[in-house]
């Protein structure tokens, strides 16, 4: 049984399945299948490890559904005229799922857009995903025997009790999606025909790097938050051939060497270049000395929102933050109910960023989060929680300011002591300007001279 497994043994055992098996190199009607279900069959069988169960979508009403038709509808036909009536030398896919000063804000592409050359077409992909058809739709895709000899891999290494119905029906809708989307990609680059996509995501748009990949357009990639080791989305095993890397972007910038280092990721080009969005230094005192951050997530509520509550109850005295991740968005009104009845209890919408928030706090609370790194750079005290994906920071342990609290009391502990006099660590560079720009240069040389930039 794997129920009590680190996230070193689990992954190192399904990065053995994809060696022996050779999935990488294997194809379904010519598809590299594999890849393009590969990170919902890791959340699935880690679900089952850990004994948890996926998180149900917050039931909105009519009319919200009915207004989001309505806005992808009229985006799409948008997008369609202007795909046909305008040459874009650059395609953005943005994911501005933040604030700043009232505006909407990509934080891991929004240094590098405004340097391209040529025209621009941008693509807003959140709130509404609009570009392509609704997922679930697409048509159905056999695997054949590779399918099989996956499955009778898991039944033999993954001791833990999991429905393989249900797993045979993910595979089956996944690559479903996958197909489906590799053809809406197609038709959308042969419209526009850009010469380089610039896009963030989380590892879901394997079909559109194929797409891209098949019509010999160049895809950067900017580093979209927490990665590493333990992201299946970003980490693979480094001895696979991957061969023309087809479902890889052909650059990753990411946000320092540190992340280049932390995880294995076949883009052909890992570039550390910085980001001024998610760079940050050591912070005055906090204006709340005693103020704490949950960092919460929609995978994460249920748990979390028990200890904060929890919590609450123990220090009565002291304020709480309670950070909502974007994919909390629908559910945040719900969210501030459920606290509604503890005064020291704060619930902040995933508009305004954790970073926002750290001059205000002294502590982080949190499971797994990319807000761990932001607060220790600026000198804050982190308290992970030794549950679920916690294990994804075990790079962090070192750190004074860094401690595991199993337990309320231990959490308590932990927060009534005094700040880390140790040197903040770094793992977030400025955005290097120069080193962006001549990348583009390099970039649309290389792409040729098929046409100049429009004007």
């Amino acid at each position: 049984m794997w129920q009590n497994v680190d996230l070193d043994e689990f992954t190192e055992r399904l990065f053995s399945i994809e060696r022996r098996l050779e999935l990488f190199s294997d194809r379904s009607a010519g598809l590299p299948w594999w890849d393009g279900v590969r990170y919902d069959v890791y959340e699935f069988l880690f679900s089952a490890v850990a004994g948890t169960s996926a998180v149900p979508a917050a039931r909105r009403s009519l009319y919200s559904r009915a207004v989001g038709w309505v806005k992808r509808t009229s985006l799409c036909a948008i997008l369609n005229a202007r795909s046909k009536l305008f040459r874009y030398d650059v395609m953005v896919f943005r994911a501005p799922r933040q604030l700043k000063n009232g505006r909407p804000l990509d934080p891991g592409i929004d240094d590098l857009v405004p340097l391209c050359p040529g025209r621009v077409l941008t693509i807003n992909t959140y709130p509404n995903y609009y570009h392509l058809r609704r997922r679930g739709r697409g048509r159905e895709a056999k695997i054949g025997a590779a399918l099989e000899r996956l499955i009778g891999a898991l039944k033999s290494e993954v001791g833990c009790s999991w429905d393989e119905m249900a797993l045979r029906k993910l595979i089956e809708i996944r690559l479903a999606d996958f197909a489906s989307a590799l053809i809406a990609y197609r038709r959308l680059f042969a419209r526009v025909r850009p010469r380089l996509v610039i896009m963030t995501q989380n590892g879901m748009e394997k079909a559109l790097f194929l797409a891209a990949h098949e019509a010999g357009i160049c895809v950067v990639e900017g580093q979209h938050g927490l990665i590493g080791r333990f992201h299946p989305a970003y980490s693979y095993p480094s001895d696979v051939d991957y061969g023309d890397r087809s479902t890889f972007p052909g650059v990753f910038l990411a946000f320092s060497e540190y992340w280049v280092r932390s995880c294995f990721y076949p883009a052909p080009r890992l570039f550390p270049i910085g980001n001024d969005h998610f760079v940050i230094n050591a912070l005055p005192p906090p204006t709340d000395p005693g103020g704490i951050m949950f960092v919460s997530s929609d995978i994460y509520h249920s748990v979390l929102s028990d200890w904060a509550m929890r919590l609450a109850r123990a220090i009565p005295e002291r304020q709480i933050i309670y950070k909502l991740h974007p994919n909390q968005r629908a559910a945040s009104r719900a969210i501030e109910q459920e606290f509604a009845s503890f005064k020291n209890i704060q619930v902040i919408d995933a508009s305004t960023s954790a970073r926002a928030l750290l001059p205000r706090i002294a502590h982080v609370v949190l499971i797994q989060s990319t807000v761990a790194l932001e607060a220790l750079q600026t000198g804050r005290r982190v308290c992970i929680l030794p549950l679920l994906h916690y294990f994804v920071h075990k790079e962090l342990f070192q750190f004074d300011a860094v401690q595991v609290t199993p337990s309320i009391e231990d959490l308590v502990m932990a927060l009534n002591k005094p700040p880390s006099c140790d040197k903040p660590p770094s793992f977030f560079d400025a955005f290097d300007v120069a080193a962006a720009t001549e990348l583009l240069r390099e970039l649309f040389a290389t792409l040729g001279a098929r046409n100049p930039p429009a004007k």
